[in-house]
């Protein structure tokens, strides 16, 4: 019997501050062109409740977690992207788009719907020129 209650106490309660990891990406330069070396950035952030209650701020999470990212093609062909530890809070690596157009970048681990909630950015699009 305790342990149904258990379970079900666990149901009910909220998530913990691990489930609420949010993330921003960001390349550098924000408009890239066709064959050239681009950073892409991701920047880890836990979400609290603001002091009148209402949500969410972010502050800047240190975290050790496997990010995965991937740059999309106008196509749709899907390239993963290596990223690395830089700092505390910064994580980031190198990326040559191959063709020009419409491409995305997006943290597959926030899809499918990669909400934008409390200022987070897991799925940015970039226009890479010619």
């Amino acid at each position: 019997m305790k342990v149904v209650a258990a379970a079900l106490l666990a149901l009910a309660l909220p998530a913990t501050a691990g489930a609420a990891l949010e993330v921003k990406l960001a390349i550098a330069p924000k408009s890239p062109a066709r064959g050239a070396a681009t950073t892409v950035q991701l920047r880890p952030y836990w979400t609290y409740k603001r002091a009148d209650g209402s949500c969410c701020v972010l502050k800047p999470a240190a975290v050790k977690y496997p990010f995965n990212v991937q740059a999309v093609s106008p196509t749709g062909r899907v390239y993963p992207l290596s990223v690395r530890r830089k700092s505390r809070y910064l994580w980031a690596g190198s990326f040559r788009f191959r063709t020009a157009g419409r491409w995305v970048i997006r943290a597959p681990q926030w899809g499918p719907r990669y909400s934008r909630n409390y200022g987070a950015r897991p799925r940015i699009t970039v226009t890479v020129t010619t």
